[in-house]
């Protein structure tokens, strides 16, 4: 009887490795037996229909038979991925652990011990009875078994997390380390190498940043494959928390602000403009945010100062910096017109992200005009710049701007509409604030006192004079 075609492809393969010519095949049981024999530490998942191999096994003790050798000898791969599974029979499972024991029984332990690493995952019916079986005669079963059970308890439970730590440790990745023992050929894309994965990336999630220029770069070599694509896709949440969630209650430097954002906006976009890619990580989107309001923030003062006169300016980037550092704001954005949409591509590159003003609306685009959009929770700012004025609107209010992070505004969009009546009692009345008197805070302690109203934030005159860089 020949070996399937796909059989002899592997064989060769490993056969053309070795330097050595290919020999003619054997019967199908010496060819498995040759194959086990020359793979080393990990068994090859063998290329015949494991599903019809299970039934047979399981009809065959069903009739209180003994199954076929081949068949026998396939059955540690029919544990879980087949259909019927062997671990939901329990005479086939019992069966064939009480063979791992056995002496001159390493072959089955090892294609026993490959199918728990390939098809691993925390689910799995009899997973810790199997597992169990494992450790029990990893001792026996030689390298590298006998060291993942004896350094890391790899087959009792927990051995997952033991794992992770242990690549964390040594500065590599869960498959790294499992090549290093011997087991390159499956730890890729093995179940239990994923599954450490996810240990790893929540263990870092919970790990405060030492550096994170080294968080960052454990990061990458986990989480990307040479193109850069993700490994895991349905991981992406884990990756994303094990490199943000630890910013929880700090604030990067402005230099690993730059390189996380660089990170995670190609892969992930904007929170504030797809939310949708962000849904798992909420917890990480905000912070992410809070991150991008500093960004805004920097991007509309450093343009508005090229744009505009400098004395409009110092005070009011003192101003809306004392509410950042109080972490009050949380959302910032800002809305262009042609001048300063072209200053903040030049300064900042064309990946920056703000709105801009297109034609439309009862107030005339200037020069220089340019608004900065902030939420406060119970309320929506547009500080305009120029002699624009700074408007609120209370969060239940239906005239507040639509949309706070939109690619495109008019100018009635960000502002309320002006009362012929442009005394400062009346504008105050309808929530909207001139920027008179900044010298002596005047305009400051009006603002304030509208947005401590709505909000519960009261700023003192020292904030006002703080700064911010």
């Amino acid at each position: 009887m020949s070996a399937p075609a796909g059989f002899r492809v592997a064989l060769e393969g490993l056969a053309l490795g070795a330097g050595r010519a290919l020999p003619a095949v054997p019967r199908a049981a010496h060819l498995a037996r040759e194959f086990d024999a020359r793979a080393g530490g990990a068994a090859a998942k063998p290329p015949v229909d494991l599903d019809r191999v299970a039934e047979r096994v399981i009809a065959a003790f069903d009739r209180g038979e003994t199954p076929a050798a081949l068949d026998w000898r396939h059955a540690p791969w029919c544990l879980w991925r087949t259909e019927p599974p062997l671990a939901s029979h329990d005479l086939a499972l019992q069966t064939l652990l009480a063979q791992v024991g056995q002496p001159k029984r390493r072959g089955v332990y090892r294609r026993l011990a490959s199918s728990y690493l390939l098809d691993y995952a925390p689910d799995r019916p009899e997973l810790e009875r199997v597992g169990a079986t494992l450790a029990a005669h990893a001792a026996s079963a030689g390298e590298p078994w006998a060291a993942l059970q004896g350094e890391l308890r790899l087959f009792e439970p927990g051995g997952v997390a033991r794992l992770a730590d242990a690549a964390l440790a040594q500065g590599c990745t869960v498959p790294d380390l499992l090549t290093r023992r011997g087991l390159g050929a499956i730890a890729t894309g093995s179940g239990l190498a994923e599954a450490a994965f996810l240990a790893g990336l929540q263990a870092l999630a919970g790990r405060p940043i030492a550096s994170a220029a080294e968080r960052l770069a454990t990061i990458k070599a986990w989480c990307l494959g040479p193109r850069g694509e993700l490994v895991y896709q349905a991981h992406r949440a884990a990756m994303v928390n094990a490199l943000v969630l630890p910013y929880r209650d700090r604030m990067p430097s402005k230099g690993d602000q730059a390189s996380l954002l660089s990170f995670l906006m190609p892969r992930f976009g904007d929170p504030r403009v797809k939310a949708g890619n962000w849904i798992g990580m909420e917890a990480a989107a905000s912070i992410v945010k809070r991150w991008l309001t500093e960004v805004a923030l920097r991007q509309f003062f450093d343009v508005v100062d090229t744009i505009a006169p400098e004395r409009m300016w110092r005070f009011r980037r003192a101003f809306w910096g004392a509410y950042h550092k109080r972490d009050a704001i949380l959302n910032a954005w800002v809305v262009f017109g042609p001048d300063g949409a072209r200053e903040a591509k030049r300064a900042f590159g064309d990946g920056i992200a703000f709105g801009q003003f297109v034609k439309g609306g009862r107030k005339p685009l200037q020069d220089g005009h340019a608004v900065l959009l902030l939420d406060l929770g119970r309320c929506i700012v547009a500080d305009w710049s120029h002699t624009g004025y700074c408007n609120i609107w209370p969060s239940d209010d239906p005239d507040k701007p639509r949309y706070l992070n939109a690619r495109s505004y008019t100018t009635d969009d960000v502002r309320r509409p002006v009362p012929e009546d442009r005394t400062e009692r009346s504008l105050t009345a309808h929530d909207i604030f001139s920027h008179g008197g900044s010298d002596g805070y005047v305009w400051q302690h009006r603002v304030a006192a509208r947005i401590g109203a709505l909000t519960g934030h009261h700023l003192l005159a020292s904030e006002f004079a703080a700064g911010f860089e």
